[in-house]
């Protein structure tokens, strides 16, 4: 008889998972981190996104316009899973503000690197 534990595991790809994750610190625009472009809905996006092994939540710190995009994971961090993807910025309205956000759609994986890769933080 399998554990309640195995029932509720799902298994889901990274580009599974951060499809309508929220990006951005204002509601309609976010930056290149590269340029200091302003990204809009609609307009096509890389983002760099990493969990540590022993986290729950995916952490999306840099988002990139076509030209700054990196083609690799330059150094990547052992203990995490390291991915970047490309796609385009869609909104999202998010149920506990109602209010519309800037969120990652469209995603394809670019570039992945596993918590057993890299060197140490």
């Amino acid at each position: 008889m399998e554990s309640l534990e195995d029932e509720s595991a799902v298994v889901a790809t990274p580009t599974q998972t951060l499809a309508g994750h929220p990006v951005g610190r204002q509601p309609h625009a976010a930056v290149c981190i590269g340029c200091g472009a302003t990204l809009r809905e609609t307009d096509i996006v890389f983002a760099y996104a990493s969990r540590c092994a022993d986290a729950v939540q995916w952490a999306v710190p840099r988002l990139f316009c076509h030209g700054c995009a990196p083609d690799t994971i330059r150094s990547p961090t052992l203990g995490a899973t390291e991915v970047l993807l490309g796609g385009r910025l869609g909104s999202i309205a998010l149920p506990t503000s109602r209010r519309a956000r800037l969120c990652l759609a469209e995603l394809s994986l670019r570039a992945f690197s596993g918590p057993t890769e890299g060197c140490s933080p």
